[in-house]
């Protein structure tokens, strides 16, 4: 064993101390996440909370999400048809006359039609039923170190992939210093938050940093929570308003919903569900 690689291995025990104990060798944290931890203390968080987090048992790393962004390519054409339906619409109908106090006061507040949020809130989450089993702290800090030679070679990644490893690295800090800001200012436990495989979260399904721009706290508790139906609404109707979309303008409406997901199928999707409501 190197010199080089002995250090390194005693780094990663001393900083990550018992919570790497038991853990599946593929799921243990890589030593590079000794780097993140003081990138991150540079950046302003308190040393003693990062550290926390990070040697906390549930903190883990994700190879199967680090892969999959990995090779990821933009879908050809996204399929959506299954949002169609005739059951959809019913619950869809059945949420705005639920929520209709807040749904109204979202669209008086932001200028958004609330047919618009709750079809937006059905394709994302089932109306906050299906929201993701991924924690958000696991999928970020993973995807933060994903361009280490460390975590290439472990997950025998390709070289030619490298510019893209950089590029979604540098999102995935950008992202995980977004969300631990945003549990900060709420008074939330980073490592209880679970969403999907990309790092979105909520009824919403925000990520961080969008969340940070457009969350909204609808319900007045003092907190943004999108894992509530009236902070989600007014989060949504707020992001909406800012990527311009203006209730008497329905050329508006695609640009802004094509904001919130670049996907045109999306948008049509969004659009008809809406026009059912």
């Amino acid at each position: 064993m190197s010199r080089c690689l002995w250090c390194g291995m005693l780094l990663l025990a001393v900083l990550c101390g018992s919570a790497g104990m038991g853990r599946a060798a593929d799921t243990a944290p890589p030593a590079a996440f000794a780097v993140l931890q003081a990138n991150l203390v540079r950046s302003g968080f308190d040393r003693d909370y990062i550290q926390k987090l990070f040697n906390d048992p549930r903190a883990e790393f994700l190879p199967n999400v680090v892969t999959k962004i990995a090779y990821q390519r933009k879908e050809k054409k996204a399929d959506y048809s299954h949002f169609l339906t005739t059951a959809n619409v019913e619950k869809g109908r059945r949420f705005l006359a639920e929520h209709q106090r807040f749904l109204s006061q979202a669209e008086t507040a932001f200028g958004v039609p609330k047919e618009i949020i709750v079809a937006i809130m059905t394709v994302e989450s089932d109306l906050g039923n299906k929201t993701g089993n991924y924690p958000v702290f696991n999928v970020f800090s993973s995807l933060a170190v994903m361009d280490t030679p460390e975590v290439i070679n472990r997950l025998s990644l390709s070289p030619a992939l490298m510019s893209r490893l950089q590029k979604k690295a540098a999102w995935g800090r950008s992202e995980l210093a977004a969300f631990l800001t945003y549990c900060r200012q709420n008074r939330l436990d980073p490592l209880s938050i679970k969403g999907s495989w990309a790092g979105a979260f909520g009824y919403s399904q925000f990520l961080p940093s969008s969340l940070l721009r457009s969350g909204a706290d609808g319900n007045r508790d003092g907190k943004v929570d999108l894992f509530t139906h009236e902070d989600a609404i007014y989060s949504i109707g707020n992001y909406l308003q800012k990527a311009g979309l203006r209730k008497n303008n329905r050329a508006s409406w695609s640009r802004a919903i094509y904001a919130y997901n670049n996907s045109e199928p999306y948008v049509e999707t969004v659009l008809t569900l809406a026009s059912w409501y």
